[in-house]
């Protein structure tokens, strides 16, 4: 999600990230209207869930770990439409989370790809933190296994020298199987179909996000619009404010259609949800 500095230095064709930011842009807005108007519909969260792991890995694909005040603001800005429409404060958002990845990137990639062991062990450690982190941040430190399949993506040749390839791909398989598991955990039920959807979908961007490369499209007028070249640009690098932007709206519309789901300043600390996992039935 960059910021209005980074975007003065894009080039003016389409590129890659474009279009896949593009992608996810589109999967998290499916999502959120399925879970604020259409609750009991759960295609649009089936397709939704898929732009996690492509919000997860493009943290860790990029280059920079710094945090820009635009995107502490408007974290802040979603924290308080959650209050106002009477949601609740934890989990912060998951802006807060992709925040805490970039500072967090470096030292678990540090001492996570020293050797194929110390990779091992920090699957299991980011693993069992997610239980407890998730009550903090969305989705907590499960996000950093996929962030860390995005840092390794970028920098293969290099971690290849320290840790086997087999080693590397038993990973990656391994941090989309489990984040698939814990998102279809989360839903409150699925059809086989929307099961066998999610499945595939995760296998498909497993792939995808895996040979991801940064690319520049040149003329890509001659074959398509340039309506939809403008419109692919501005999803890819106005994501930030697409989000906070999208989200109050969502719920500002909510709580006019929906009051008795979204009461006015009638907020929780905690998500009884997240709460749940905690609790022996």
């Amino acid at each position: 999600m960059p910021t209005s500095v980074v975007r003065q230095s894009l080039p003016k064709e389409l590129t890659s990230y474009d279009l896949l930011k593009s992608l996810a842009v589109i999967l998290m807005i499916c999502d959120h209207i399925g879970y604020f108007f259409f609750p009991e519909e759960m295609w649009f969260r089936t397709l939704g869930r898929l732009c996690l792991p492509i919000w997860f890995f493009l943290i860790g694909y990029a280059r920079g770990d710094e945090v820009s005040k635009l995107f502490w603001i408007g974290a802040g800005l979603v924290v308080f439409s959650s209050i106002i429409a009477g949601q609740f404060l934890f989990p912060l958002n998951i802006l807060f989370t992709l925040a805490f990845m970039r500072k967090f990137r470096n030292g678990v990639a540090k001492y996570g790809l020293v050797s194929a062991q110390a990779l091992r062990g920090m699957f299991f450690i980011l693993f069992l933190l997610s239980f407890l982190s998730a009550v903090i941040v969305e989705y907590g430190s499960l996000a950093m296994l996929i962030a860390l399949v995005g840092f390794i993506a970028r920098r293969k040749e290099a971690v290849y020298e320290r840790i086997e390839r087999k080693y590397i791909l038993m990973y990656v398989v391994a941090a989309f199987f489990t984040t698939y598991l814990m998102v279809g955990v989360q839903m409150p039920y699925m059809t086989g179909m929307q099961t066998l959807v999610l499945t595939l979908g995760y296998a498909l961007l497993g792939v995808v996000l895996w040979r991801f490369k940064p690319m520049v499209f040149m003329d890509t007028r001659k074959y398509m619009a340039g309506s939809f070249v403008k419109i692919f640009q501005f999803m890819g690098r106005w994501s930030l404010e697409i989000y906070v932007v999208h989200i109050i709206a969502l719920r500002i519309v909510a709580m006019i259609m929906i009051p008795e789901r979204f009461p006015l300043l009638e907020w929780k600390i905690v998500d009884p949800n997240v709460l749940s996992i905690f609790i022996i039935h």
